[in-house]
């Protein structure tokens, strides 16, 4: 009878805990992220929600010394404010995603407005720290975080929930077939 009593009071707190348990899961699943909550981070460098397209404010948020980062959280404005915070490098020329690269510019060469060597996407493995820049009306841009020989990881901002995500890497080609223009390196 005791033994009964206590696999009655396991079942009871396993059903329990389950219940908890997905009831938490359920409120982080629905909970509703507000303009400017904090979704991650690389190498001290936080990525910030917005709805996915709109800014958040309409002034461009600045840094202490009124270098302009962009738009609050656009994708343009993590990759400005990364590379000021991390390399003090500033990018004289601000615009949509899709003007950081250069259609005009050969492979391989110098992109004044950017400071950085622009590379046709599948001319150069891209490596840390790297800017992805892809095609479209405003384009998009992306920080890699890590290169493996399969996949390609990524930071950004303006791409939903999640801040970060991953590439198919096929040789030095990133996502064969998709419209990346090429990777800008320091």
């Amino acid at each position: 009878m005791k033994q009964s009593a206590n696999a009655d009071m396991t079942s009871f707190l396993v059903i329990l805990a389950g219940t908890i348990l997905i009831g938490l899961l359920l409120t982080s699943f629905t909970s509703t992220l507000k303009c400017g909550d904090p979704l991650g981070s690389f190498n001290g460098v936080t990525a910030y929600y917005n709805d996915g397209f709109n800014s958040c404010e309409k002034d461009r948020h600045m840094s202490s010394d009124m270098y302009s980062y962009g738009m609050k959280w656009q994708c343009v404005e993590y990759v400005r404010r990364y590379y000021k915070d991390v390399f003090n490098h500033e990018m004289n020329q601000w615009g949509n995603a899709n003007d950081y690269f250069r259609n005009s510019l050969d492979n391989g060469s110098y992109n004044t407005e950017r400071g950085l060597v622009q590379y046709d996407n599948g001319m150069r493995k891209p490596k840390v720290h790297d800017i992805i820049v892809w095609a479209g009306k405003y384009g998009h841009i992306a920080i890699v975080t890590a290169v493996d020989d399969n996949y390609v990881y990524i930071i950004a901002q303006n791409v939903g929930k999640q801040c970060k995500d991953r590439l198919k890497l096929e040789g030095n080609m990133i996502s064969p077939g998709s419209n990346i223009k090429g990777i800008l390196r320091l």
